[in-house]
């Protein structure tokens, strides 16, 4: 069987903090970041801990690693892990990293902020790998080359953030996380997304949760259901689970969803999608 030119692998799909342990073990505990393999080309969405074990991936090629990592924003679950993201420590690898445009300070130095002499003992600029910042505006239209063409769209979340869509060969794939939900469809996601063969949806609250917490930044899966059905979304993949589910508590949740929208998914930790 021939593989895919265009996978998406998930390594972290929870929001808030990591919660590892015997509770989590079948969907994962690690933060928020999601692999895409385009052809050759090797796109990273979010930093949470879950670049962690992609970076030990990564090395164990033996080769030069060049990648693109676009961050949604720069809360903690979405960030943490990069100072542990050994490609980044060697020499020759080249990454590009993309993140919002702030009024009042650059993406760069959010990135370099956490890894500070109080809180990290390697600054950012010590790393070894050749890293260049990248700001972007929602509605930005980024050519990456090989024929990849990358969307933004603005979240609903405190503190904005980006969506992102990535377009390949007639194939797309939708990275929707952080963003709290209006009280009817919003008409600019909807457009952003439609007829996407996989859109990756902040499904962090259900619908009775969400009431206690209207105006976190996030989103349920029955709003995400919604969402998915009025823009033609072939696949859905609920993601960014919160940080009180178990895995009884979300293969509950992944039948529900199934009864409403058959293609449709929790993410785990390690699946795979080929598109």
């Amino acid at each position: 069987m021939k593989k895919s030119d265009f996978q998406v692998t998930f390594w972290g799909v929870r929001g808030s903090l990591p919660i590892p342990g015997p509770q989590t073990v079948k969907y994962g505990g690690n933060t928020s970041c999601v692999q895409l393999q385009i052809a050759e080309r090797l796109i990273i969405l979010d930093a949470g801990t879950g670049i962690y074990k992609l970076g030990q991936q990564l090395m164990k090629g033996g080769n030069r690693v060049c990648g693109d990592i676009f961050i949604t924003h720069t809360h903690w679950d979405h960030i943490q892990g990069f100072p542990f993201f050994a490609p980044a420590f060697a020499k020759n690898n080249h990454f590009n990293l993309y993140g919002p445009t702030r009024a009042d300070i650059d993406f760069a130095d959010l990135m370099k902020g956490q890894m500070t002499y109080q809180h990290f003992p390697v600054n950012l600029d010590s790393m070894g790998a050749d890293i260049f910042f990248h700001e972007l505006l929602s509605g930005d239209v980024l050519e990456l080359g090989e024929n990849i063409v990358v969307k933004t769209t603005h979240n609903n979340h405190p503190n904005g953030g980006l969506s992102y869509r990535f377009d390949f060969d007639n194939r797309s794939c939708c990275y929707v996380t952080d963003t709290e939900h209006f009280s009817c469809i919003n008409d600019r996601l909807r457009e952003f997304i439609n007829d996407t063969d996989l859109l990756i949806y902040d499904t962090n609250y259900t619908d009775e949760e969400y009431s206690n917490f209207i105006g976190w930044g996030h989103s349920t899966w029955q709003e995400g259901i919604k969402l998915a059905q009025s823009a033609g979304v072939k696949k859905l993949v609920l993601f960014h689970h919160d940080k009180e589910r178990s895995d009884e508590d979300m293969d509950k949740i992944e039948k529900q969803a199934q009864e409403h929208f058959p293609d449709c998914v929790a993410a785990r930790e390690g699946m795979v999608i080929s598109l």
